[in-house]
């Protein structure tokens, strides 16, 4: 009888509570845990990475450089020896210098300074040396781009020594010129020239040069 009414009371007292509490949280199923665990979902968003923009770097624009409007020309020469009253010279072997600048249009000028000596046909073989200075105008025609043909004209001054015959002279005249230009490019280039000059009674007479060009 006992046990009945404890077992009433109990009962009654888990009902109780269940109607005064509400709903504790429902009845878990057990059995199937997998279902009462919720994952939520993750939403995969695609991420589109554009590729690099290649820069290119400026194009280099080539200067082209300008002509140098001065040169010089350093030169070997010979020259071809001539005759004056009784002496008469052989060819000789010389140096000279061509100091330029160039006006434009195939134009230029030039101071030219030379440097010479020679045998003379007497019966002592005296020697003669020669000293060369000159004013002249130049004109370039350019043949392709690189030679040229050119002629110039001017005014020189000659000096002649024989030191055995105790001779010193000085004498002046008009110059002229021609020649060929190679250019072997912005730098240097090679002339080749004749040479003559209108000065009487000249031991030196014409002379013949090659020479390297700077042009700076």
């Amino acid at each position: 009888m006992k046990r009945e009414i404890v077992s009433t009371l109990l009962v009654a007292t888990f009902a109780t509570a269940l109607h005064a509490g509400g709903d504790i949280g429902g009845v878990v199923d057990f059995t199937n845990p997998e279902e009462n665990i919720k994952i939520p979902e993750v939403k995969k968003e695609v991420v589109r990475v554009e590729p690099p923009k290649v820069v290119e770097a400026p194009k280099k624009v080539e200067e082209k450089k300008s002509e140098s409007n001065f040169y010089a020309v350093l030169k070997g020469l010979s020259i071809m020896g001539d005759s004056a009253g009784a002496l008469e010279a052989d060819t000789g072997y010389g140096a000279g210098l061509d100091l330029g600048y160039r006006f434009g249009n195939g134009l230029a000028t030039e101071i030219d300074l030379s440097f010479a000596k020679s045998d003379l046909n007497n019966a002592a073989s005296n020697e003669a040396s020669f000293k060369t200075a000159a004013l002249s105008l130049v004109y370039t025609f350019p043949v392709t781009e690189a030679v040229g043909l050119f002629a110039k004209a001017g005014y020189m001054q000659e000096q002649t020594k024989v030191n055995a015959l105790d001779i010193d002279e000085t004498d002046s005249g008009l110059t002229y010129g021609a020649g060929l230009e190679y250019k072997i490019n912005d730098t240097y280039g090679v002339v080749a020239e004749y040479e003559g000059s209108a000065i009487d009674d000249s031991l030196r007479g014409d002379a013949v040069s090659l020479g390297l060009m700077y042009n700076f």
